[in-house]
């Protein structure tokens, strides 16, 4: 015998069975918000003085390949496969992260030496330099190797003229199979990044 149901109540028997697939399968796991985070350490004693005046170096936004621009944290399973993370996410846009922690790196590791670091789209002093970073690559996978391949230029301000071009490659382990893990390696070589571009910046410089 075939039971023809109304309407109202066959809506009603769609309803719960969607209830009950709900309940059974779970709430979604809440989204982790990651930051990079500077590193290197603030120098010891107060700056030394000096007769010479301070150099002026603007650092222009970071640059990141195309594949990083999204708020998952991007996996690299095999360098051929690439994975979002789906709940866990940079709590900020990468590139601005990474201007941030380039940025305060750089203001630690050369003030020393009477060296500025500004965001140049944020300082109305007058530069002496400009500092332009293009990250290439940042990824890794889960209790893996992290890689950062970065290609950077120091510039004569006033005449925008190239000083140095340089590309470097860094990789850090992630020591474990989390994401937290994973962000806190990046860290570790955007600091690699910051204190060679500073040892270079001390060179030119000191050259001049």
């Amino acid at each position: 015998m075939n039971v023809i149901l109304s309407r109202p109540l066959h809506v009603a028997i769609i309803l719960l069975a969607l209830a009950l697939a709900g309940c059974l399968g779970g709430q979604s796991p809440p989204t982790n918000f990651y930051l990079l985070s500077p590193l290197s350490p603030a120098p010891s004693g107060s700056a030394p003085e000096s007769a010479a005046a301070p150099v002026y170096i603007g650092l222009e936004t970071v640059v990141i390949a195309e594949y990083l621009n999204r708020n998952e944290i991007v996996l690299n399973l095999d360098n051929t496969i690439y994975q979002l993370a789906e709940f866990n996410q940079w709590a900020e846009p990468l590139d601005d992260n990474l201007t941030r922690v380039l940025e305060e790196n750089l203001t630690r590791l050369l003030r020393q030496d009477s060296i500025e670091v500004f965001l140049a789209s944020q300082s109305s002093i007058s530069l002496d330099y400009r500092l332009e970073i293009d990250v290439l690559r940042l990824d890794g996978n889960l209790a893996d190797q992290v890689t950062l391949v970065a290609q950077w230029a120091f510039l004569e301000a006033e005449e925008d003229e190239l000083i140095l071009l340089h590309r470097s490659k860094y990789q850090e382990p992630a020591v474990d199979e989390t994401v937290k893990a994973l962000v806190l390696a990046q860290s570790r070589t955007i600091d690699q990044l910051s204190r060679d571009i500073a040892a270079a910046v001390r060179e030119i410089l000191a050259g001049d």
